[in-house]
């Protein structure tokens, strides 16, 4: 637990002292907040129309005049190509086949498309533009078309190549195309006088919202901002007066938050206290009660062993009496069934005896023991399973050796139970300090946080028990595991501190 020692002072500063000043300050808010709002909101929509207004108009403006720039351009442009076409045409009315036609074509085509989309005010090349013409440029078009025409008419013939009209097409292209250049000059300087007065308007506009906009903010300076500095100094005034009595208010918030944070380091050292008080308490009783299951284990071990093994043998070899009687084949019968039935009774009650306590464990050491246990458990489930240990360490002290031995056993369980496991490692390695055991399964996996949800009591759940088992002994317990990735355990014990 952390000491709430913020809260703690918020609510002392509330209860146990009294701030008159606070009480005026929020009754003056709210006079100039009152007094302030309405100009305030008329000057800042007044700034804000103006200047939407104003970024709307120059871009709206700037995109007029990229199309203005990209027209006259174009009309410049009629100028050089009816100078291409009347050269090119001149030269095959003399030379017939000396030009190229295809550079012809595409230059014609090109003076067409640009005159007619100039003159219809939506001039499309590689995109669409639009024109202004006004009524003057309209009539200088219309004055125009009295040259154009005649010219694009004879300029089809050079087109179409049609050689017998060269040069009656000639005569007429060399007396439009002189006025053809003087009048496509006079519009291209009237579209760049227009583009310009647009500017120029555009320009003085902008003045206009540049200056309204200035003026809004004098005038904002003026009404509220200087009554708010005012103000605001009058703030500072009265603070400075009551810093006295905040600094000693603080002093003591600071020394109560002292003596709460003293209090509270005691009840979390208490807490501490309590709770390593009651970890070692379960320890004991898990520790007890493991080794009371250990105990009822080699009883029964013994029993199943010395008690029930021996009568099972009794009742094998009385049994067997019975094979040299005559008798019917129904008899023979019987008694086969009876012999077999007897033959694995025993066998089941030799494995039990086995898994309760392994006399080779006490007499031969750990690996033989696994070994053993690890062969029933392949012959069981049909898992493969691969034990790599020493074969002629030391002695390890019997309770480490008892509970390496159940944490496999458990492992064992667990992967054949809920696994679906193809196959098992069981790896062992001892040191002069410490001893390491390493299990791992091809299986399922499992989410952890969904094991720690479904937890059930020591006895019924395998993970607890081998956790247990290792805090038992001081080790360390580590599990890796995840859906579709199989089960890694790794367990590391100290050889020396539970030695017996």
């Amino acid at each position: 637990m952390q000491p709430e020692s913020g809260s703690c002072g918020k609510k002392s500063q509330k209860t146990l002292f009294h701030f008159p000043f606070s009480s005026k300050m929020a009754n003056i808010d709210k006079t100039v907040a009152k007094e302030q709002k309405f100009f305030y909101l008329i000057a800042l929509t007044m700034v804000a129309i103006l200047t939407i207004f104003g970024h709307v108009t120059v871009q709206y403006t700037l995109k007029d005049s990229l199309d203005d720039s990209h027209v006259i351009n174009v009309a410049g442009r009629q100028r050089m190509l009816s100078q291409k076409l009347t050269k090119m045409a001149l030269i095959a009315s003399t030379q017939k086949d000396s030009i190229d036609y295809a550079d012809f074509r595409a230059s014609f085509r090109l003076w067409k498309q640009s005159y007619e989309g100039l003159k219809n005010g939506h001039l499309t090349l590689e995109k669409s533009y639009h024109v202004t013409n006004s009524k003057l440029i309209r009539e200088k078009f219309a004055e125009l078309d009295k040259v154009y025409l005649p010219m694009e008419k004879s300029l089809r013939h050079f087109d179409q190549h049609q050689v017998r009209y060269y040069d009656q097409a000639i005569d007429v292209i060399l007396k439009n195309e002189k006025q053809f250049l003087t009048q496509m000059n006079n519009i291209v300087f009237q579209y760049d006088l227009e583009a310009s007065e647009r500017v120029n308007r555009v320009r003085s506009f902008e003045y206009l919202i540049l200056f309204l906009t200035l003026l809004t903010l004098i005038v904002e300076a003026f009404m509220i901002f200087m009554p708010l500095i005012n103000y605001v100094s009058d703030v500072i005034l009265k603070i400075t007066d009551s810093e006295k009595e905040l600094q000693d208010i603080n002093q003591k918030l600071t020394e109560t938050n002292i003596e709460l944070k003293a209090t509270q380091e005691q009840l979390l050292k208490a807490g501490n206290e309590k709770y390593e008080i009651l970890r070692k308490e379960d320890l004991v009783r898990s520790s007890a009660l493991l080794e009371g299951q250990e105990e009822e284990r080699k009883r029964l071990s013994r029993e199943l062993h010395d008690g029930v093994g021996q009568m099972l043998t009794g009742i094998k070899l009385n049994a067997a009496r019975l094979k040299g009687q005559e008798g019917d084949l129904k008899f023979r019968k019987a008694y086969e069934e009876l012999h077999l039935l007897i033959n694995e009774t025993i066998e089941s009650t030799r494995m039990a005896s086995f898994n309760l306590m392994p006399p080779v464990l006490n007499d031969f050491g750990l690996t033989p023991a696994l070994k053993i246990l690890c062969e029933h458990a392949e012959k069981a489930s049909g898992i493969h399973i691969e034990i790599n240990a020493p074969q002629k360490a030391a002695r390890m002290p019997q309770n480490i050796e008892i509970n390496l031995y159940r944490i496999v056993q458990e492992a064992l369980n667990n992967t054949i139970k809920h696994a679906q496991a193809t196959s098992m490692f069981i790896d062992i390695e001892t040191g002069k300090e410490s001893v390491s055991l390493g299990i791992r399964d091809n299986g399922i996996g499992f989410k952890k946080e969904k094991q720690k949800k479904t937890r059930k009591s020591l006895i019924h759940n395998g993970l607890e028990n081998m956790k247990t088992r290792t805090q038992l002994l001081d080790g360390s317990f580590k599990l890796y595991t995840g859906i579709g990735e199989g089960t890694t355990i790794l367990i590391k014990l100290p050889l020396s501190a539970y030695a017996e």
